[in-house]
């Protein structure tokens, strides 16, 4: 009932800002957009965006084997991407990574507790380095007055955040030890999402304002949760915080789903590995 509850909301969020934002702009001009992009640039930000899911799988890996969860590198991609295709294509239900956890469960006979908990914990290492830059970020954006006053304190602030984030990890999890990597893994994955963003920018001919975008972008990640696969939301923040921008909203619209349809094309080869899995349990039965 939970789940179909969760299914619900997340559909009706996602429907309800589609409405809105295309209400707002209309679908036409963001189809005139995105027919103007260039599609080379379009095809760049989706492979690296890709490549942040396989680092982010990888920070998964390192996490599961600190813990003497033992699995080839191979297979946790396989199973990751299993996971992104079902937070993508099925909203609510089974979650992407509560099915990884049974796949993994099934397969390897771990503890389905430990398994979830290495799971959110991995999740809220990236959402607590996402929460880090928007601060940081925040003072570029908001005020350069604050910047001149007290820009020196960006980098104790963020010294700071990270020792309160380990500090949590190690009372909630216990798991000080893959605390600093899994960190300094998760800005890589920023980075290189934040590649794709600034790819997205160059294929509809935006050639300032990127700073500005990446802040936008990583509010977007944080509240894209609340929707299925982030769809609605995304394009909805875009398209609001983009208005002090000397980009027009149908622009800024058009990168949130550009973005949106990247991530996407990534979730296929999940697609591709499910199958696999479901043609070997018909075979073995």
């Amino acid at each position: 009932m939970k789940n179909k509850l969760l299914a619900i909301f997340q559909i009706s969020v996602t429907v309800f800002f589609i409405y809105y934002t295309l209400s707002k702009i209309g679908l036409h001009k963001i189809l005139e957009v995105v027919k103007s992009a260039d599609l080379l640039f379009i095809l760049f930000a989706s492979i690296v965006y890709f490549l942040s899911q396989i680092i982010s799988s990888e920070r998964l890996w390192f996490i599961l084997k600190k813990n003497n969860l033992i699995i080839s590198s191979k297979e946790n991609i396989k199973l990751y991407m299993i996971g992104i295709f079902y937070n993508f294509f099925i909203p609510g239900g089974v979650g992407g990574d509560a099915y990884k956890g049974v796949l993994m469960n099934k397969k390897f006979q771990w503890s389905l507790k430990k398994i979830y908990k290495l799971l959110i914990l991995d999740r809220l290492i990236g959402f607590g380095v996402i929460i880090c830059l928007i601060l940081v970020f925040s003072g570029f954006i908001l005020d350069l007055e604050f910047m001149s006053k007290f820009g020196a304190f960006l980098a104790p602030l963020y010294a700071l955040l990270f020792v309160v984030g380990k500090i949590i990890v190690q009372k909630i999890f216990d798991n000080e030890s893959i605390y600093t990597r899994s960190f300094f893994i998760s800005h890589i994955i920023q980075i290189l999402q934040f590649g794709s963003i600034i790819l997205i920018l160059f294929s509809l001919g935006v050639t300032n304002n990127y700073f500005t975008f990446l802040y936008i972008f990583l509010i977007s990640s944080v509240l894209s949760i609340f929707s299925f696969g982030g769809i609605g939301i995304r394009e909805y923040v875009f398209f609001t915080l983009a208005s002090n921008t000397a980009v027009g909203p149908d622009i800024a619209t058009s990168v949130g789903l550009i973005f949106t349809f990247s991530a996407l094309i990534s979730s296929v080869p999940g697609l591709y590995f499910l199958i696999k899995i479901k043609s070997k349990k018909k075979l073995s039965t």
